[in-house]
């Protein structure tokens, strides 16, 4: 057949029927294409978890997002028939403006094709599934902080219960009572003579509370040789006597070849004597006022240019001296001073008068105690008790002697061969140039052997520059005595001039106390109580330590007994509680500040426990002290205990040397009230491991432990109620 048999068709209907006869065919085309996109999307959809992204390439998109898939669907071919039988945008000017020429078509066409090829491509690679390698890091890292963080809070946990300071204390920090502002506010008040286990006798109950709900020390260690000014010295400057230069209450200075005697204010006031920075002096140069009431060596370098200072007055009442201390409180804050330093000598005086196991004495324990009474009263009346520091410290302790306990040196050296002597109840010898040293001190040692052999061995003989001992840091200056006679405890070396107690006109001995004997012995032992908001957070939920007699538990803050340490550490506390640097030229303390202190885990210690310090073993009588007859060799530091070969009982005669009625000395065992040997709820329990020894873990199950307690406790209060 010719073309001409055929009817002639206009070119634009043939394209017309062309496209119509497709039209059928290419919406199930697409119909079946969408199907099939929906499909993928959803198993996509599907796989997507957690780890979905993990592995997969950036700017890879999987399948195409279609617009409002949440809205109703309608079949492709519904939507073709709606369109009036045209292919979706492809008719020129068609419903949505998306017609094109056959040119626009055909690019349309091959780009949609091209389009379902990189899908396909695409949609036939398989997701990759998470990498191990990467699962594991982001699990190690997941892991890894929390177990940063648990640590962190327990460290800080920990911190607070090993003495960290939750809180900056600076010297300008403000506080306020109600109606007036204070800044850190520190009382220094030192008990003369005020020995540890004064506080057993149940006549101080002002101290006892004071100790029961703040904090304290087992007891406090003086500084040798443990007499009144070295020892002050030693509190004010943070330094042992051979670094301040105080090295007894009386003592001779070869350089200045001058002597120094403690109650002679024109042998004793000058500055020449006074090494290191005392606590006023440093408080001072920060900008702090202070106010010093009759401490030893205050008074010296014209008053160190100290803002408040009262002299020695041996007549002043303990109730104006309360009087004084709260008057400096009372002050405007502009005038006001922050530090505060009180010496009350009392304890010490009826000491040595009378001897330390008398009523006599008793009684001056119960008047300091009652000063203390008033002044936290007039704290309490003024809304202070929680704005302003207390510290509570003794010097030194006090032992019984008598005039059978007299060693006289006359009797075994010739005098004439020395020049000066130094101290008292120890003695110091400085012999004449031309004397030989080491044949004098031959001389001393063959008569402590000889006297060792007969079993009367009460005194050692040392060079300073040989075999003193190096825990009592008495060695390093000139003012140090090159040869030094110390007795045991309880004794004292005289002369016949000085003390001839059969001479007729002698009369009464006295003293009947002593101190200035081995520092580490348990009746040189001092105290130490602080409370105040720069201690609180050390003892706020710690431990109870009961004294004396019946203490009951009471509701609120709860005691916390550290370790024992030097007094030298008491300048860094100071300053501490002050918020300000310690001395120019630096301390002899060696504990890092209040968060370094040691808390004792058990308080009271057992007999077995404090016969380690002490051997006890041929103790002549029950309820005596025992000192040691012979210096051990010497401990590295302060803290450890004394070592004996032989011990005597230290008051052989039970007599009181004031005629009034004595009681028995007080064992040194350090054993208190034993119903205080049974911890309360919440308190570690004999055999409990140290919370400071236990690892993270291990104190997380003890303190959720101690939590539970609590919480049993509070439980049963809110059903029950207290009674």
């Amino acid at each position: 057949m010719t073309a001409a048999q055929y009817p002639a068709v206009p070119v634009g209907a043939a394209h017309d029927i062309l496209s119509e006869s497709s039209d059928d065919e290419g919406s199930c085309a697409d119909h079946e294409v969408l199907k099939e996109e929906e499909e993928r999307e959803k198993l996509l959809a599907g796989r997507n978890g957690l780890f979905g992204s993990i592995g997969g390439k950036p700017g890879v998109k999987i399948g195409k997002k279609v617009r409002g898939a949440r809205g109703k669907k309608k079949g492709v071919c519904d939507v073709v028939h709606m369109m009036g039988g045209k292919r979706l945008g492809m008719e020129e000017g068609g419903e949505f403006g998306l017609g094109a020429d056959s040119d626009d078509e055909a690019d349309s066409e091959e780009g949609e094709d091209v389009d379902l090829l990189r899908e396909k491509e695409v949609i036939e690679r398989k997701p990759r599934k998470p990498s191990v390698r990467r699962v594991l890091l982001y699990t190690v890292s997941l892991l890894t902080f929390l177990l940063l963080l648990i640590s962190a809070s327990l460290s800080l946990s920990h911190g607070r219960r090993s003495g960290a300071v939750p809180f900056g204390i600076t010297k300008d920090t403000r506080l306020s009572n109600g109606t007036h502002d204070y800044k850190p506010t520190t009382l220094l008040i030192s008990l003369d003579g005020f020995r540890a286990d004064f506080l057993n006798r149940a006549m101080s109950p002002e101290l006892t509370a004071m100790a029961n709900s703040g904090l304290s020390s087992r007891w406090l260690t003086p500084a040798f040789p443990s007499v009144t000014f070295p020892n002050h010295w030693t509190i004010a400057t943070g330094l042992h006597p051979e670094s301040h230069g105080i090295v007894g209450n009386s003592f001779w200075d070869p350089d200045l070849e001058k002597e120094f005697f403690y109650t002679d204010p024109a042998r004793s006031l000058q500055r020449e004597w006074w090494g290191g920075e005392p606590l006023w002096a440093t408080a001072e140069r920060q900008g702090i006022k202070s106010a010093v009431h009759m401490w030893p060596g205050s008074e010296a370098n014209d008053g160190w240019d100290i803002s408040y200072l009262d002299h020695f007055n041996s007549t002043e009442s303990l109730k104006r001296k309360t009087a004084r201390i709260l008057e400096w409180l009372d002050l405007p804050l502009q005038e006001r001073p922050q530090f505060i330093a009180a010496y009350v000598p009392n304890v010490d005086a009826i000491g040595h008068k009378f001897g330390p196991n008398t009523t006599d004495l008793n009684t001056a324990i119960q008047e300091v105690d009652a000063m203390l009474t008033d002044l936290l009263g007039g704290l309490d009346a003024r809304n202070l008790t929680d704005l302003i520091n207390i510290i509570i410290v003794s010097d030194h302790g006090m032992a019984s002697t008598s005039h059978e306990r007299l060693i006289y040196i006359d009797e075994i050296i010739d005098m004439s061969l020395i020049e000066h002597t130094d101290g008292w109840p120890l003695y110091g010898l400085r012999p004449h140039a031309n004397v030989n040293l080491t044949v004098l001190y031959e001389t001393l040692l063959s008569e402590t052997l000889a006297n060792l052999e007969r079993g009367k061995k009460h005194w050692d003989v040392y060079l300073r520059d040989k075999n003193m001992p190096a825990r009592w840091h008495f060695s390093n200056n000139d003012r140090i005595a090159p040869l030094w006679v110390v007795p045991e405890t309880g004794y004292a070396i005289v002369t016949r001039k000085e003390y001839d107690v059969d001479a007729p006109s002698r009369g009464k001995y006295e003293p009947a106390g002593l101190h200035g004997y081995d520092n580490l012995h348990p009746l040189m032992r001092a105290i130490f109580i602080a409370k105040g908001p720069a201690f609180r957070h050390l003892y706020t939920g710690g431990q109870r330590r009961v004294m004396g007699m019946g203490v009951e538990e009471e509701e609120g803050d709860v005691g916390v007994v550290l370790e024992e340490f030097g007094n030298w550490e008491v300048h860094r506390i100071v300053c501490e509680s002050l918020g300000i640097s310690e001395a120019l030229g630096g301390t002899n303390a060696t504990i890092k500040g209040l968060a370094a202190f040691k808390v004792v885990p058990d308080w009271p210690v057992t007999e077995e426990e404090e016969g380690k310090e002490i051997d006890a073993s041929t103790s002549a009588q029950v309820g005596q002290p025992v000192i040691p007859t012979t210096t051990a060799t010497a401990p590295t530091s302060a803290n450890e205990g004394v070592v004996s070969i032989q011990t005597i009982p230290a008051d052989p005669d039970p007599q009181p040397n004031s005629g009034t009625a004595q009681p028995p000395e007080p064992e040194q065992n350090e054993t208190q009230n034993p119903s205080a040997e049974t911890p309360g709820e919440g308190e570690e329990k004999p055999g409990e491991k140290n919370p400071e020894d236990m690892n993270p873990w291990e104190y997380a199950k003890w303190k959720a432990d101690k939590l539970k307690i609590a919480l049993e406790k509070w439980w049963e209060g809110v059903w029950v109620g207290d009674d």
